[in-house]
């Protein structure tokens, strides 16, 4: 059985999904101008996602931060 996986280019929500350990799969960059984060698909990363865009989700500021500088590093290298 092929494990459910979640995608999504919302740069601030795939940070926020790090930052709180989600499991990121892997990086699609088909399209220069856009790259596409893959995470593991779960209940709990739904319901973070819930939370994000809902304006109930909280993070420490240094994890998100760390978060985000992992992904740039993941769409820029070559």
């Amino acid at each position: 059985m092929k494990n459910k996986v979640f995608e999504s280019d919302n740069f601030p929500l795939c940070a926020y999904l790090l930052s709180k350990s989600c499991l990121l799969l892997m990086v699609k960059k088909d399209n220069p101008k856009r790259a596409v984060f893959v995470f593991e698909d779960t209940p709990d990363r739904e319901r973070l996602t819930n939370d994000f865009f809902s304006s109930r989700g909280s993070v420490e500021p240094n994890s998100y931060f760390a978060a985000q500088r992992n992904l740039k590093q993941l769409i820029y290298r070559q």
